[in-house]
Parts: C-alpha cells; sequence; structure tokens
C-alpha cells in the first residue's frame, strides 16, 4: 500500500479526467434493452498493450490486499460494461484487476431498462442471490433502500482507511440516516455544452473556451450569443439536448431535493434555485431552445456540425467513439469543441453537475465481500498516475481527441471536484418523481415557459408528503 497513499487523496479528480461516465437511456414500449457508455474506469485493448503499459497495469494490483474465497459476483443490468464491446477486445482495467489479483469472475445477470427494477425484485424474493447493480445514474437510491431492494455496506468498509478514504466525502454525502448504501467510487463530470468553432467564428462570438479562461463564460454570456444567434433570418435553433434543465438548475448550486443529514429534504424555496428557474424561462420566452415537437420529439445533434444550432448540452460520451461517428453530427474534428455549463453570475462559487461513479449491493447479494473487492479493483484503476497515462493515450488514438480537448477534460474535471452539485430526484419514490421532473408540474416546467412561483405552490405540499412519508420509513427500518 505504500504507493497508494500518494494518490488516494486526488481519487475524485483522477477518475474525472478518464471521462468515461456512465450514461441511461429511456425506455421503449418493447422493454429492449438500452447500450450505455461504461463505468468510469480505464478501458484497454489487453491484446495491444506494450510491455511498457502491461507492467503498469500488473504494478497496479499490487496497491490491493486481501484474498477472495468466493470469486464469482453477480452483475444484474440491462448492460455489461465489464467485459467485451464493441470497441473490441476491451476490457476494463477494473476486471483485469480482479482477475489478476483475485482470481474473481463477474456474471452478467441481464435485464431490460424497463424491467429491471421488476426483475431486481423478483429475483430477491426468490433467493437467486444477485450481488450489485448501477447505482451512478441515481434512479434507484434512495428509493430502493426503503422497498427493500438493498443492503448497506457500513459492516464491509473502512471509509478511513488509505483505499476509501479518497472517496470518503462522496459517499458522506449519500448517508441515509447516517448509513452507508450507495457506493460511490468517484465523482464524474456532469454534462458539458458543445459548439462548433466555424459556426463561433461566422457569427463574430467570442470562443466559449476564450471566455472561460477569462472568467467570462457565464449565464449572460451564454444568453448573449444564444440572442444573436437566434435572431438571424436563417434557419437557427439556439440550444439542443435532452439534458439542459437539470445542469442549468444546478449551476446555480442547489438541487431540487437532496440528502441532508441523512434526511430527504426540498429546496424549493431557496432564493438561487428560483434564479436557475427564472433563468430557463428566459431562455424558453426567448425563443432560445429547440422546439422538439417540430422535429417528432428529438434531439438533432446534426444541426451542430451544419451550423444550424448553437449550443448542444449533453455528456463527453457523446465523442468517446470513433471519430468516423462523432464528426458526423459535430462537425469536422478540428471545429468541435466544448466547455463546462455557464456559472451563475450571482453564485458565489462555479457550482457545476456532477455525476457519480457508483453502485449498489443487492439485498440477499450471495457474495457481498467480492462486491467491495471489485470496488476497490476500480479504486485502484481510478487513482493510479499510470492507468491514466493509458487513458489520455485512448482519448488520443481511438476517440481522435486533441489536446485542447483533453486540457479541457481536465479543467472540468477539476472544476467539478471543486463544487460538484447532485439532484437525486430521479431516485426518490416514483410518484414524487414523476412531480417534480413534469414539464407541466415540475422543473422541466420552467424551461418549457412555466412560472416557477406559481409552479412552486402547486409542488411543495403534494412532494412534502412524500417526504415526510420517505423519512418515516427510513427511521423505521433503523427500529
Amino acid at each position: 500500500m505504500k504507493n497508494y497513499k500518494r494518490y488516494a487523496a486526488a481519487a475524485t479528480a483522477a477518475a474525472l479526467t478518464l471521462g468515461l461516465t456512465a450514461c441511461g437511456g429511456e425506455g421503449t414500449a418493447d422493454e429492449t434493452t438500452v447500450t450505455t457508455t461504461t463505468q468510469a474506469t480505464v478501458e484497454i485493448n489487453t491484446a495491444e498493450l506494450s510491455e511498457e503499459d502491461a507492467a503498469k497495469v500488473a504494478d497496479v494490483a499490487d496497491l490491493l490486499t486481501g484474498e477472495l474465497e468466493n470469486k464469482t459476483i453477480k452483475w444484474f443490468s440491462f448492460y455489461d460494461p465489464f467485459h467485451a464491446t464493441t470497441s473490441g477486445n476491451t476490457k476494463a482495467l477494473s476486471l483485469e484487476l480482479f482477475e489478476e489479483k483475485y482470481d474473481g469472475v463477474i456474471e452478467y445477470v441481464p435485464t431490460t431498462w424497463a424491467n429491471r427494477f421488476n426483475d431486481l425484485s423478483t429475483k430477491i424474493v426468490g433467493g437467486e442471490g444477485v450481488d450489485f447493480i448501477a447505482g451512478g445514474d441515481l434512479d434507484s437510491f434512495p428509493k430502493g433502500v426503503t422497498n427493500g431492494m438493498f443492503q448497506s455496506v457500513d459492516n464491509l468498509i473502512d471509509y478511513d482507511s488509505e483505499l476509501w478514504s479518497g472517496v470518503k466525502d462522496i459517499n458522506d454525502y449519500f448517508e441515509l440516516n447516517g448509513k452507508h448504501y450507495l457506493i460511490a467510487t468517484a465523482a464524474t463530470t456532469g454534462q458539458v455544452v458543445y459548439y462548433n468553432r466555424q459556426t463561433i467564428e461566422g457569427y463574430g462570438f467570442d470562443d466559449p473556451a476564450d471566455l472561460l479562461e477569462e472568467g467570462k463564460w457565464d449565464w449572460d454570456a451564454f444568453k448573449s450569443m444564444l440572442l444573436d444567434f437566434c435572431d438571424a433570418e436563417n434557419e437557427c435553433y439556439g440550444l439542443d439536448g435532452w439534458f439542459n434543465e437539470q445542469p442549468l438548475m444546478l449551476t446555480a448550486g442547489v438541487p431540487s431535493v437532496e440528502l441532508r443529514d441523512g434526511k430527504l429534504v426540498q429546496n424549493f424555496y431557496d432564493a438561487n434555485l428560483e434564479r436557475s428557474m427564472n433563468f430557463m424561462k428566459s431562455l424558453n420566452d426567448n425563443g432560445l431552445t429547440l422546439d422538439k415537437s417540430l422535429f417528432n420529439w428529438s434531439t438533432h445533434i446534426e444541426f451542430i456540425g451544419e451550423g444550424k444550432e448553437l449550443f448542444y448540452i449533453s455528456g463527453l460520451y457523446e465523442i468517446e467513439s470513433s471519430p468516423d461517428i462523432w464528426t458526423k453530427t459535430f462537425g469536422e474534428a478540428e471545429n468541435v469543441m466544448f466547455v463546462p455549463l455557464p456559472k451563475d453570475p450571482e453564485a458565489e462559487n462555479y457550482y457545476l453537475p456532477a455525476g457519480l461513479d457508483a453502485y449498489m449491493l443487492c439485498k440477499g447479494a450471495q457474495n457481498p465481500e467480492g462486491v467491495i473487492k471489485f470496488m476497490e479493483c476500480i479504486l485502484a484503476a481510478n487513482s493510479d498516475e499510470r492507468t491514466q497515462e493509458i487513458a489520455r493515450d485512448k482519448h488520443i488514438n481511438d476517440y481522435g481527441w486533441t489536446d485542447e480537448m483533453l486540457e479541457m477534460q481536465q479543467k472540468i474535471s477539476e472544476m467539478t471536484a471543486e463544487h460538484p452539485v447532485y439532484d437525486i430526484h430521479a431516485g426518490c419514490p416514483t410518484d414524487m418523481y414523476n412531480l417534480i421532473d413534469s414539464s407541466d408540474t415540475g422543473i422541466r416546467a420552467a424551461f418549457y415557459g412555466g412560472d416557477w412561483a406559481t409552479v412552486r405552490e402547486v409542488l411543495k405540499d403534494a412532494v412534502q408528503i412524500y417526504i415526510d412519508e420517505f423519512n418515516a420509513e427510513v427511521e423505521a427500518m433503523a427500529e
């Protein structure tokens, strides 16, 4: 463990630099499996590693300790990020470490996106002993705890140990009534703002990357550019993306609901939240967002490459593929760039939406110890500087990223690590989530032109009832 201490303190920022965050998808009527990008650990093609890189990987295994009697853990999901992917003979380094150090095996137990929670409940009741699921989308936490799907890991993890201390604060943030259920292995970069530099230059705008460097990339600059762009006589659509409302909301530093001192609370009357809602309403009122109803309720990234769209908000996974793929939508590689979400000019700090690499230990898991050992393999992979070199090479050689892209990714990672903001409304009880997420009664309403003060009055009492019920259920579990 002597080499680990120097890396553990930077575990969160190190994982952010890898930029391989998991993303969710919407279910479909026929419940087909939805693909997602992989976990926030380095992916490597073991068949192509040089001797030098292979030696680096082997050295990382020395950071891990202990033995594992039961070698198999069961991963329950609608996707499998741990084995071969469409990019070839690619394997997550965390799995490579799990195999080398513990002779570990991850058994994939498949489900569909639409049926995953029902299927998990059936397997738990049937005593099938599935071990862990993804938790980074925060759509199963905290409701899955009171629904009897997950168990605490406090008897399995020492968060003050060298291995876990780098992510202790993240895990403590998600404590529920004094217990840890969510196993967070890294904070990750959330959404970013994509743009095409040729379009920016053609309209005479300052490059957002330059504005960021000058401390001028904020809501005002963002909106001003959209106003000028959408005022043109040609076909222009301003801001596009499925993930606009929540990340813009979080730049004011306050989520709609959060865990505070282990209990669920709402922030609907917070002045910062109200300011972000009013900002989003102003974008709608000025016609600065793509009207998806005109396009069969779909986004159009290709408009960025065509110069008909100024900004697109989404995750970095959009360009973590072959450049032959992402240049077809965003435009020629040398013109594609991204920056963090713009700063709230009245906020005390530069707050950014954060992603999360996290997992949940299923109730009745057959191998809890094996899951924790694998989590420690993820921590080792995320925090070691040698594996970061492999990740950077992958972004350049496989994804076609420029040095400037890598530098911006690193900058956003560091900024996110300083002031990350999470919103857990997607993981709240279903009826409560439907209210908060609604375009009529919730946080989306402002983005579609709703007055927040009016929306809030309709929302607050109903949501508080669900919050009180949930907190009472959590307290009852501790009795």
